[in-house]
Parts: structure tokens; sequence; C-alpha cells
């Protein structure tokens, strides 16, 4: 198995067309006192939107996670699905005989 250093680099065109469906989104209608008890209330998910839309320097925050994490992929063998090329980081502790920690998302 051979390991693939690997850098997060979106491309411009993805992130124009981010921007563009927060400008098109279309807010509900919010139940009067409703707080946090149908979810996000409104004016938090129209102060996020605007963030994203205005305020998130996305290059900066790409630039800062591939300097401070080492991320690679890599080929697996699946028995009965072939290849699943994995994105990982592999980031070594400071501490002398630190516990490993592994940590996995995905979909069940």
């Amino acid at each position: 198995m051979v390991e693939t250093p690997f850098k997060i680099s979106i491309p411009n065109e993805r992130i124009d067309q981010l921007k563009q469906k927060l400008v098109l989104t279309v807010f509900p209608d919010e139940l009067e006192d409703a707080g946090w008890d149908y979810g996000v209330p409104l004016t938090e998910t129209r102060r996020l939107i605007t963030h994203w839309k205005d305020g998130y320097n996305w290059r900066k925050h790409e630039a800062l996670l591939n300097e401070e994490l080492p991320q690679f992929t890599q080929d697996i063998d699946v028995e009965g699905h072939g290849a699943l090329n994995i994105h990982y980081i592999h980031k070594k502790s400071d501490v002398v005989d630190a516990i490993p920690l592994l940590f996995v998302h995905g979909c069940t």
C-alpha cells in the first residue's frame, strides 16, 4: 500500500458556486417564540448564512489546515468491493508514550 501526500485545494468555481447558493437561499417563516424547540432559530440561520457568504475566508482556513495537519490518501483493498481510497491525517503526538487515537467517520 502506498501513502500519497494530500493537500486541501478546493477549486474557486466550487467556492463561487457555494456563495451563489447562499445568495439564493429562501428562508422559511418561523413560529413566534419558537426558540430552539423546532430547530435552529431563523436569526441564527441567517447569521450563519451571512458569515459563510461574506465573512468566511476559505483560502485562509484551507492554508491553516494544510499547514497544521499532515494529510494523506491511500488505497485499501476491501473484500468484495475493490480498492477504497481513504483520506486521513497522521499527526504524531509531542508527548512521549502518548496513546494513539484514531478518529473515523462514515455513514451506516
